[in-house]
Order: C-alpha cells, then structure tokens, then sequence
C-alpha cells in the first residue's frame, strides 16, 4: 500500500510573514509575484485582531502607483 504525505501547504499570510521577516521594504509588484494577487487580505489578517502584527506602507518613489511593505517591530 503506497501512502501520500501530504504536506500541509502555507497559507498567504504566513508567505508574506516569512517575506516581510528581514524588516526590509518589499514593493507590491514582488509581494505579487511570491505571495498572490490576494496578499492584500494576508497583510489585513497580520494585522488583525489575532495576531497584531505591525506592516508600515509608503509609495514606491520609482513606481507611484505601487506601494512598498515592511515589517515593524
């Protein structure tokens, strides 16, 4: 009998929490890419009653229509 591991996949908010881990500014189009169009609810639950996560934001200055992402401490 040949049995499946199934390895229990990372949701999005924990991606963008490894991601947003070395404190540095992360530009949307990046969080895109490696976490999913949808990073939005992902940063909105690191925030959120559960886990108090603190994300600081400001507009990318080479891109204005992006903005950029870090973890605070």
């Amino acid at each position: 009998m040949i049995t499946r591991t199934h390895r229990r996949r990372r949701t999005k908010a924990q991606r963008l929490l490894a991601i947003l881990d070395d404190r540095q500014w992360h530009d949307t189009q990046d969080l895109v890419r490696r976490v999913g169009h949808t990073f939005g609810m992902a940063k909105f639950r690191l925030v959120g009653d559960r886990y108090h996560y603190t994300i600081e934001t400001r507009r990318n200055a080479a891109r204005r229509r992006q903005w950029q992402y870090r973890l605070v401490d």
